[in-house]
């Protein structure tokens, strides 16, 4: 049986969750260039409300009027009244709801884009620590909470809160003691808030952050699907998405019990409330102190206060879970950012060099383990460089320096007499340009794809170069050719097609040295050799650095570099590491063996 991997869970830590009070600033911040039109939606708000309470009067005077001698005028105004206040309570309540949507979702877009955009400039392992699932949980799930809040709940929440201003002195208007009767359910409201409080917010925080690590023990399994069936671990990754599952129905559960203790409590306010109005109700009337009328008006007054109430009360439900959301969003604006590059003069010998040099580069992670020591190399104009070690040899490192992604800690990176950190990322990514092995395809067309990242428009005949370049003929044989839509609405391509895809993208932008980290791993030995093929053809002629998976790939390089706990062990082509009986002889004969 297949060895089950190390860590099948694989959760990490969670990017950081910001306070309630840096939350609601972030939104109101976000929310001020619509002052006006929050006002004008609250002012259409209210008035719906106002409107809303109209028929409980009218059905009053109704009743009231039932036991004249003449009634009949009096119940065709009522009539004519209610009918009147309900179709412009509806129009306007409707009208409110759009105001707070188009208020709402641009809003939390540009909330949503502050997270992507902060996301793609945080301080180098800090996502990778966290996850993608964390990252997609918090701009999707939690984004989407924070826009119905903001469109449902605050017009909502305005209008259950006009209602009870307003009903309550229109108890009053009609008795004092009808008044002090419904005033009965506040203390009990208050109560039942009490109890509900202080145990949702840690129950919904809770419930986000399992969400998340569901989402990213997802992602982990369909990022690794190909690894995983070929390795026989399939079954270990089902077994970790299967706990997630059960964590997040179990905290769902929870949640739904303590949801069903809180209501039933509410329910029990109401109807003590209820009855003791109409108790007061049939002795008022039956003394004479009022009509029959003024206590159905106060019976309607306070039932039609039920859904608002319950809105209101559901709304503190959605407040908590929509706050826990809002603080996780803003969370990723809190992550550390890059820190500001460093500015190192260069060495004078290397201010008229020609093509990438590292010198005396070193790198840590933040928790201070070296993953590079003293390391020197350069790439020369048109030179091809294989960079081969176990695991954990620092080879990606060396990578994303060279390709500008990280800055090292120690030493300097140059490019052609200028630190790598000086370029712009567009003058950089001219010249310089990284394909990994995780290649990413973009909802979008072809052309869309593979036109991101260039520097001008591209036309037809370059992007047919590059297709030919790099040997990739099924993109004009998809339904639509360049126009065919690609992502998860569209055409989706194999582990095999992406890889490619991504190959014929750099054939598109045409930089001057490609740095190639594992970009052929993952497709499978049916594939590996269309793959290489379309690799060599594109890095001809052109400086590159490769990050050999296969040593068959390293074996038709120029130079070959074996890296070993961050430094550079041996240097020489492949015959001539070979002859010296070295780590890269030991690994070549484990490749052919």
């Amino acid at each position: 049986m297949s060895p089950r991997p190390e860590n099948t869970d694989l959760s990490q830590p969670a990017l950081p969750t910001a306070s309630t009070a840096t939350a609601w600033r972030t939104l109101g911040r976000t929310l001020r260039p619509q002052k006006w039109q929050i006002i004008w939606a609250s002012l259409i708000t209210l008035a719906s409300s106002a409107a809303a309470m109209l028929p409980s009067f009218a059905i009053g005077i109704l009743v009231d009027a039932l036991g004249s001698n003449d009634p009949y005028p009096t119940v065709a105004r009522c009539l004519l009244a209610i009918a009147a206040s309900l179709a412009c309570g509806a129009a306007l309540a409707w009208y409110a709801r759009v105001l707070y949507a188009k208020i709402a979702e641009p809003a939390v877009a540009t909330l949503r884009e502050d997270a992507v955009d902060h996301a793609l400039n945080l301080e180098s392992g800090i996502l990778e620590r966290a996850g993608d699932g964390e990252l997609v949980s918090r701009v999707s799930d939690d984004s989407r909470l924070i826009s119905q809040a903001v469109a449902w709940l605050l017009p909502a929440f305005l209008s259950a809160i006009t209602l009870l201003v307003l009903s309550v002195p229109g108890l009053f208007t009609l008795h004092w003691v009808l008044g002090l009767s419904g005033m009965i359910a506040i203390p009990m409201y208050w109560l039942s808030l009490r109890w509900y409080l202080p145990r949702s917010a840690p129950l919904y925080r809770e419930e986000r952050e399992i969400m998340a690590r569901r989402t990213n023990t997802f992602l982990n399994a369909f990022h690794g699907r190909v690894m995983l069936h070929s390795q026989g671990w399939a079954h270990a990754q089902v077994d970790a998405l299967e706990r997630a599952s059960f964590d997040s129905r179990s905290v769902a559960d929870r949640v739904f019990r303590m949801l069903t203790r809180y209501f039933a409590r509410n329910n029990r306010a109401e109807f003590i409330t209820m009855a003791a109005l109409l108790t007061a109700g049939f002795f008022l009337v039956r003394a004479d102190a009022t009509s029959v009328g003024a206590v159905t008006t106060a019976a309607l007054l306070y039932h039609r206060l039920f859904d608002p109430i319950s809105e209101v009360v559901t709304l503190f439900d959605m407040v908590q879970e929509a706050g826990i959301a809002l603080r996780r969003v803003t969370g990723v604006l809190l992550a550390k950012r890059r820190k500001p590059r460093r500015t190192l003069s260069v060495p004078s010998e290397l201010s008229s060099s020609r093509g990438l040099v590292l010198r005396g580069v070193s790198h840590h992670f933040e928790s201070g383990a070296a993953v590079l020591s003293g390391l020197d190399l350069f790439l020369a104009d048109g030179q091809c460089v294989a960079l081969v070690g176990t695991t954990g040899a620092g080879k990606s490192t060396v990578a994303r320096i060279l390709s500008g992604i990280i800055e090292p800690t120690g030493g300097v990176a140059v490019l052609d007499g200028k630190q790598l950190i000086s370029y712009e990322m567009t003058s950089l990514r001219e010249n310089v340009a990284l394909i990994s092995q995780d290649a990413h395809v973009f909802s979008g067309t072809v052309r869309d794809n593979l036109t991101l990242g260039a520097p001008a428009p591209c036309s037809e005949v370059q992007l047919q170069e590059a297709i030919g370049t790099c040997h990739a003929q099924w993109i004009n044989d998809l339904p639509q050719g360049l126009d065919s839509m690609l992502g998860s609405n569209g055409h989706q391509l194999t582990s095999h097609q992406q890889q490619h895809l991504a190959l014929v993208r750099i054939a598109v932008l045409n930089p001057r040295i490609v740095i190639m980290d594992e970009a052929t791993a993952e497709a499978g030995s049916r594939n590996s050799r269309e793959l290489d093929k379309a690799a060599n053809a594109l890095t001809k002629d052109r400086t590159t650095l490769i990050i050999a998976h296969r040593l068959s790939q390293a074996r038709s390089a120029d130079r070959i570099i074996v890296m070993d706990h961050g430094e550079i062990i041996e240097d020489g082509t492949h015959w001539q590491l070979l002859a010296a009986n070295g780590k890269y002889a030991k690994l070549w004969r484990a490749w052919e063996g």
